[in-house]
């Protein structure tokens, strides 16, 4: 017979946390949750493996696009090392152009993501990214072709949808610059309706409504 459980999560900087509702009940005399049912409310780390079915869907808006992933656009390191205190990318050919202000690491243990460039030449990138360890053997794919949000004329990629609830967002800071408190919070409902909108058409499947501590009865 399947055992329902009951899951949640937290996040803590970028970290994501699985805990689950502990239902079983505490006898123990000597236990300060001694009772019956005392650990019906209580979330706990995961009291048992979970080989399939449980399912996480998170939406990551990221800072950066990569326009291009052809041949011509990305390279391959040899290694990284520091340079007065600063991570960089060694390797043979790399592109010389000034245009490129940040590159994209990906296929590394430890530096996947955007990094800052700050020189360049044929044969090494030098990033704003802090490293101060020993010269490391790896091959990493760079991307060079990257698109950055850092101007008021890069452009957001959002849904439609999402850019309309992003008007009532500005407009409500703006509000609250002006110390207009009443139109900051009118345009705050308004964007968190659209926000809640755009979630709820994101969820598959059937819903149930199920009744609960808190249902009408």
């Amino acid at each position: 017979m399947a055992t329902v459980r009951q899951y949640g999560y937290y996040i803590k900087g970028n970290k994501i946390a699985i805990s689950e509702k502990d239902v079983r009940f505490d006898n123990d005399v000597d236990s300060k949750e001694y009772g019956p049912g005392t650990n019906a409310v209580q979330w706990k780390s995961p009291l048992a493996s979970i080989t399939d079915g449980l399912e996480i869907q998170y939406v990551y808006s990221p800072t950066y696009r990569i326009e291009s992933i052809a041949t011509a656009d990305k390279e391959t390191a040899t290694s990284y090392e520091t340079a007065d205190g600063f991570l960089r990318f060694n390797g043979t050919g790399f592109s010389t152009e000034s245009s490129v202000d940040y590159i994209v690491i990906d296929g590394s243990e430890r530096w996947n993501g955007l990094h800052k460039v700050t020189g360049l030449n044929t044969a090494h990138y030098t990033t704003a990214t802090k490293y101060s360890g020993n010269n490391v053997t790896e091959t990493p794919t760079i991307y060079t072709d990257v698109d950055v949000l850092d101007n008021e004329e890069d452009e957001i990629d959002l849904p439609s949808y999402l850019s309309k609830a992003l008007v009532y967002y500005v407009r409500a800071k703006l509000a609250e610059d002006m110390a207009d408190l009443e139109r900051k919070e009118y345009f705050m409902s308004e964007f968190r309706k659209m926000v809640e909108r755009y979630n709820n058409t994101r969820v598959a499947g059937l819903r149930i409504m199920s009744s609960g501590y808190h249902a009408i009865r």
